[in-house]
């Protein structure tokens, strides 16, 4: 019970840092960029999917980009048309979708092997405690790959949508 107590603390110890880089960037954080020109939003070609916070009530919505003029941005959303006044606008975010599978498949590599390592270490750990005599090996070799299996799912379902801030008034 101590050596699963042991490796869980581990599970846990070398997953955070991976969990907290892939987490992608929220309108809650703060950008490096601040102050972008409202003209940069004109420089976005119609179709782009964005997300937008309003000044007053704190309201983010989202949706396509339809127009941009000196006064106002208008987006599609949920088959709606919005507008939305310059002076409402506190800041809006360009959404970049990952690019095709690439990025997808790096993520399940580098989950996968990070649950290599917990899962190497794990077995190791627990061939030292308890096999003396001979050990079932076939059951080793399962933990190996479960423990693959399981980082590469979280590498699968933990890749997201990045978003990156085009304006940020003044």
């Amino acid at each position: 019970m101590k050596i699963a107590a042991i490796c869980l603390c581990w599970v846990l110890v070398l997953t955070a840092a991976g969990v907290m880089a892939q987490q992608p960037t929220t309108p809650n954080q703060s950008s490096t960029v601040p102050n972008q020109s409202w003209d940069a939003l004109r420089q976005l070609q119609t179709g782009e999917k964005l997300k937008v916070e309003r000044k007053a009530g704190k309201k983010r919505g989202s949706g396509e980009l339809v127009s941009v003029s000196d006064t106002e941005l208008v987006i599609e959303r949920k088959g709606k048309t919005v507008s939305l006044w310059r002076d409402e606008v506190k800041k809006v975010w360009l959404v970049v979708l990952p690019r095709g599978n690439a990025r997808k498949i790096f993520s399940i590599i580098q989950w996968g092997s990070a649950g290599f390592a917990v899962g190497a270490i794990t077995v190791f750990l627990i061939a030292l405690d308890t096999c003396h005599d001979g050990c079932n090996e076939a059951g080793m070799y399962a933990g190996l790959v479960g423990a693959t299996a399981v980082g590469g799912l979280i590498g699968y379902f933990t890749e997201r949508d990045r978003l990156t801030l085009i304006y940020s008034a003044p």
